[in-house]
This record gives structure tokens, C-alpha cells and sequence, in this order.
């Protein structure tokens, strides 16, 4: 579509200036090999929107990729500030943290996330790395950041936009569902099956009584990927009816070190935003798969009067897709 744009306002020029072909072919050429350039971000609602950023799988110790993609995502709340951020889990590698004490709430959290644009309020659900240490202790650090959200290992949260538009967000804990964690016992001491009994409870109570326009919910696991765990049991799948019975609009994860977008039938859209530090290689998409792409990068939701808007950035701050949800 901008190759189209492109050559529509140039082509007068290619004629009367036949240097500028030169220009406009090595133009052409750097838009089809770095094709995020070519699509422009949304614009900016400000503070008719809710807008915020979502994160996952990036805790690796403050390494290369790690900064990269925490600089771009500052750089892009620097264009639009986001009200909040989500981290979908996978919060410190590679066995979470042990205290609230732990160097690594420095070395991977703190002297990381410094741009002006991410001192927000971070809303975290925890990842599977993020068992094999003390979650207890991630959900202590809430007392001690004023930046740092996690009340219980799941909870809500309720937003407006502009006084018109409600949201509320489920923050659920995918970690007990995983029959595959729970058989590995002693390598995540504080994983308990039976946290599945009362969380199924308050995720269907308050899916089913919530009156908001929007529904997200938001946890580690995915339902649907075509990353290198697609072949994998999905345990989460088993929520897929609750989810569209109740008319949720997307479910955010992470888990996979990628960037996904899937559309299956039903109300729900499936977001994977995982490639917060490192990345992996992308399978077979399904014919339901809007986008999927082994990326570094984030996402950065935006919800206004009747739409929401998820665009996918790369740690360069470029965009590589945007997916739009109407009512």
C-alpha cells in the first residue's frame, strides 16, 4: 500500500528527473527488505484512549536484546504515552527471583526499564521461569515499587476511555494448568494444583458478571502459537468456550519468544507479544493466523470508542503489524 502511495506523488519526478530513478529504486529496494517501514502506527488518541504497552518473556539480565527492545518501546510511548504496561510473564530468567532483595530486580528490572515513558504502572502475570524461584516474592515486590502490580498470582483491573469506554482485565496465572510443570514437582516449589480451583471459579464468575465494552484477559500461556511449541499440548485451550461464551474480545500472552496474531472462530482474538529478549523461530501458521513473525519486540494496544487497535513494533521501534478489533 505505501509502495502504491510512493510511486503516485513521485512518478512526475522520475520523468523530469531521470537521476532520481536511481533514488527511487534503491528506495523501493530498502522498502521490500525492511517492509515494518512501509507501514505507518496509528494515530495517536491521547487521552481519549486507553493505551498501553504489553511485554513478555524479556528478564535476561540486561543483555543486548533485552535494552534494545526496552529503548524502543520508550521511544514509542515518547511519540504517545502509554497509561500502563503488561508483562505477560517470564518476568526474570532463568529461575525467577528469590526475594525481594535479589540483585536481579536490578540487573534485569530496574536499571533496564529507566525511559521516562516506562516509570507507568506495570500490570504483571507470572510465567512458568518465574515458578521455578519465588512468586511469593514477585508479588511482595509490589509493596516496595510503585511501579510494580502484582497484588495476587491473579486478579483485575477495571479502566475507562474518555468517560465512555469501560475495560476490565483478567490477570490470570496459566502456570497450574500446565500438567507438564506440575509433573516436574520439586523444580517449582511453590506451584500448586490446587490454585486451579479457585481460579476457575473467579475467572468464569467474572467473565460472566462483567458489564464492561471490553473484556481482555491476559496470562503466560497461549492458546493458540505457531511458534516452536506448536505441536505442544495447549492447556489453556480448555478456556477457549468460557472465553467466547462471554464474548471476550483478546487474550494477550506470552511464552513464546516471537510476535502472533491469531483469529480462529469466536469472539476472541489471540495475541502472543513473548519477544521481549530473545527470540525463535516461527512454524506453519494456521489459515487462522493473521500474523506471526520471529521478532524482538512489543505491542502496544490502544482502545478508543468502539475499536482497539494492537500494533507490533520490533526493537527498533518499526512497525511490523496492526491489528484492528471493532464492536
Amino acid at each position: 500500500m505505501c509502495l502504491n502511495n510512493f510511486l503516485t506523488k513521485q512518478m512526475t519526478a522520475v520523468f523530469i528527473l531521470p537521476g532520481f530513478i536511481l533514488m527511487l529504486l534503491s528506495t523501493l529496494i530498502s522498502c521490500r527488505e525492511n517492509g515494518p517501514v512501509c507501514i505507518a502506527a496509528p494515530e495517536c488518541r491521547g487521552d481519549t484512549a486507553i493505551r498501553f504497552a504489553v511485554i513478555g518473556d524479556w528478564g535476561i539480565w540486561g543483555q543486548e536484546d533485552q535494552v534494545k527492545v526496552a529503548k524502543a518501546m520508550d521511544k514509542v510511548g515518547s511519540e504517545c504515552p502509554y497509561d500502563f504496561i503488561v508483562s505477560t510473564g517470564d518476568n526474570f530468567y532463568d529461575a525467577g527471583v528469590d526475594s525481594v532483595g535479589d540483585v536481579l530486580w536490578n540487573i534485569s528490572y530496574e536499571q533496564v526499564y529507566t525511559g521516562s515513558q516506562l516509570q507507568c504502572p506495570w500490570y504483571v502475570v507470572l510465567g512458568n521461569h518465574d515458578y521455578r524461584g519465588a512468586p511469593s516474592a514477585e508479588i511482595a515486590y509490589s509493596n516496595i515499587s510503585p511501579r510494580w502490580k502484582l497484588p495476587s498470582k491473579y486478579f483485575k483491573e477495571q479502566f475507562s476511555a474518555g468517560g465512555n469506554e469501560s475495560v476490565e482485565m483478567f490477570f490470570m496465572d496459566s502456570n497450574p494448568y500446565q500438567k507438564d510443570l506440575l509433573r516436574a514437582g520439586s523444580s517449582y516449589p511453590e506451584l500448586n494444583a490446587l490454585d486451579t480451583v479457585s481460579q476457575n471459579g473467579w475467572i468464569e464468575s467474572g467473565l460472566r458478571n462483567s458489564s464492561a465494552d471490553w473484556k481482555l484477559v491476559i496470562g503466560h500461556h497461549p492458546l493458540y502459537t505457531c511458534g516452536v511449541r506448536k505441536n505442544q499440548p495447549q492447556y489453556m485451550r480448555k478456556f477457549e468456550g468460557l472465553f467466547n461464551e462471554t464474548h471476550v474480545d483478546a487474550y494477550f500472552c506470552g511464552h513464546e519468544h516471537d510476535l502472533q496474531v491469531h483469529k480462529p472462530e469466536g469472539s476472541v482474538t489471540y495475541f502472543v507479544s513473548g519477544g521481549g529478549g530473545s527470540k525463535r523461530a516461527i512454524q506453519t501458521p494456521f489459515a487462522f493466523t493473521h500474523f506471526a513473525q520471529s521478532s524482538l519486540g512489543f505491542m502496544v494496544v490502544e482502545i478508543t470508542s468502539g475499536k482497539m487497535t494492537v500494533t507490533s513494533y520490533n526493537e527498533n521501534g518499526q512497525v511490523l503489524h496492526v491489528e484492528s478489533i471493532v464492536h
